[in-house]
């Protein structure tokens, strides 16, 4: 006896439409972002402000903050200019962080219990566990603002460190209407 065979095996179903991203949910970001807990606090704030990958947020070193002062995050690829509200989680966090491992020779700016005594960046979990709904919705949800706010494909590209297909994306609903209020005089 034959086992049964699944009929919907050969179906083709084609590939998947990616649509327009949509804004996210402000209320859990809200939360997050004035969350007693600094580093819950400032990796949203990253994510949310400045739509930085989980991967460059877990690499951030002591080093990437060094012109804190003057608003600046030092990535790999890219120099990005903070803003105030991110400026001030990051200062709290760096409080924080010199407060409960004042010795650690850790050179990553994210630590936990276990990362302060090694070298190490501190985990995908942890970090999934600070912020308030999926990064890539929170970033997604950076890119459609600034993409509503402006339009400009190089823009985007530079800011976030995006190809140009990949900016296309989040611009081309809005080029339209961003031309046309401009034009306008709005």
């Amino acid at each position: 006896m034959c086992a049964p065979s699944n009929p919907a095996v050969h179906l083709r179903v084609g590939t998947l439409h990616r649509g327009i991203p949509l804004p996210a949910d402000l209320d859990p970001i809200r939360e997050a972002l004035t969350s007693p807990d600094p580093s819950r606090a400032a990796v949203t704030a990253l994510l949310a402000f400045h739509a930085l990958r989980t991967t460059e947020i877990r690499t951030l070193t002591l080093d990437s903050l060094r012109d804190l002062d003057e608003s600046r995050l030092h990535l790999p690829d890219r120099t990005v200019l903070l803003a105030d509200p991110v400026r001030i989680r990051l200062s709290a966090y760096l409080a924080h962080r010199t407060a409960t491992w004042p010795r650690t020779a850790n050179p990553h700016l994210f630590l936990t219990r276990r990362t302060a005594i090694s070298t190490t960046p501190v985990s995908r979990p942890w970090l999934y566990r600070r912020y308030p709904s999926s990064s890539h919705l929170l970033r997604a949800d950076r890119l459609v603002d600034e993409a509503q706010a402006a339009g400009d494909t190089r823009m985007i590209c530079e800011l976030f460190g995006l190809t140009f297909k990949a900016a296309v994306r989040y611009t081309r609903p809005y080029a339209a209407a961003v031309a046309s209020s401009s034009v306008l005089g709005c």
